[in-house]
């Protein structure tokens, strides 16, 4: 039961979506979008050997709105949200009859000063994507597989300040991440984390940009289940054009974790992660544009201190006519957990061809397949699941 809405409801400007607002009031310009998703998903619940299907109906709506108070202040708000509505296990249709919110849902608050800019920020999102989550059991540490929802809101606030000198940009923010999760079950996830992040960019006249970045993150759990931790991340970024039809990006990193034995969750670990993305694109021809990228990622686990995350991936856009585009997009990614009382380790292989037509300048119409296997140590984690998506999205 994936938030497909998550590639489909985004809000943008009216600048981006090249239309023009649906309303203005004075300064203030609101572009709003409706989209409606009808899904066939066979497997739920990610089981290995008894697979419940559904048929979920997802509205959803899109306010994007802007409104310049000075020539150097704005305000914009984005904000997506839908609603599920499941045709078989109703009880699962917007889980605690709360809908979806989109994870680009921001307001901010911009301040411009000549060359410097300082923009204060709350995001937000509510999701009930299982995400193939474990859910534990605090008392005994028993895990529970083949989850349905996993209910949480997340926030975040801060601040970013951006200081343009030409072809040198100084940036950095700070903010404050929390998880609430809305299930006993998935309570020991409750957290907050503090982050405070530098970085330097430098723009050759070549088009090729390099970057520095450095943060330090306090990570905290409300629950003793899961390992308090500081962690600090250095690495650079390079980036820009390669020949005439290829573009490249390509970033190295270093995570040192110090984890507290302050949790039950059996990980004593206290690991480093080295990091990094290499992403190169071609475009073939005028209709054809090609991306492959190799990634690895870590992150705080959901029963362990940390999982690492391998992924290769590749996307081909294909413009069949004006207005018909045909995406191949699909993926193998491992991953491992640190340790823990269940630590998993899993092979995941993911293929997802899509059809966009857009129909009109306010009328979009999408479907898509996606194929999903999932090899991992625990049986019971294996399953294989295949979705089918047909929707639109519709400019007012």
């Amino acid at each position: 039961m994936g938030l497909s809405l998550a590639g489909k409801l985004h809000a943008q400007s009216d600048e981006s979506s090249g239309q023009q607002s649906t309303f203005q009031f004075g300064p203030l310009k609101v572009d709003v979008k409706g989209v409606f998703e009808v899904e066939y998903n066979d497997n739920i619940n990610y089981s290995n050997s008894d697979k419940e299907s559904d048929i979920i109906l997802r509205p959803g709506l899109i306010i994007a709105a802007n409104c310049p108070l000075t020539e150097m202040n704005t305000v914009s708000l984005q904000f997506g949200v839908s609603y599920e509505d499941y045709l078989i296990h109703s009880d699962l249709s917007s889980y605690t009859n709360f809908a979806e919110v989109s994870p680009d849902s921001k307001l901010a608050f911009s301040m411009r000063f000549n060359t410097f800019t300082v923009t204060v920020y709350d995001s937000f999102n509510y999701s009930v994507q299982p995400s193939d989550a474990f859910a534990v059991n605090p008392s005994t540490l028993a895990i529970i597989t083949h989850v349905k929802a996993f209910g949480r809101f997340m926030n975040q606030i801060g601040l970013n300040a951006n200081w343009d000198l030409g072809s040198v940009v100084l940036y950095g923010g700070i903010y404050r991440y929390d998880i609430f999760p809305q299930q006993t079950e998935f309570s020991f996830l409750r957290r907050w984390q503090y982050t405070a992040s530098v970085g330097i960019r430098y723009q050759f006249n070549s088009g090729i940009s390099l970057k520095l970045d450095g943060s330090y993150t306090l990570n905290y759990y409300q629950q003793h289940l899961e390992n308090d931790s500081t962690s600090w991340f250095v690495g650079p970024t390079l980036a820009g054009p390669l020949g005439k039809n290829w573009t490249f990006s390509t970033s190295v990193g270093f995570t040192n974790y110090s984890f507290q034995q302050d949790g039950t969750n059996g990980d004593h670990s206290q690991p480093v992660a080295y990091t990094g993305e290499v992403s190169v694109s071609n475009k073939t021809s005028k209709t054809i544009n090609q991306t492959l990228t190799l990634t690895q990622a870590s992150s705080f686990g959901y029963v362990s201190n940390t999982i690492t995350t391998d992924r290769i991936s590749y996307k081909c856009d294909w413009l069949l006519q004006p207005k018909i585009d045909l995406i191949l997009y699909g993926y193998w990614e491992r991953g491992k957990d640190s340790g823990g009382v269940a630590p998993e380790t899993y092979n995941k292989y993911v293929i997802s061809p899509e059809l966009d037509w857009d129909y009109s300048k306010r009328l979009s119409i999408y479907a898509y397949y996606e194929f999903t296997d999932k090899l991992s140590n625990f049986s019971d984690r294996n399953y294989i699941r295949d979705r089918i998506v047909a929707g639109f999205r519709y400019q007012f």
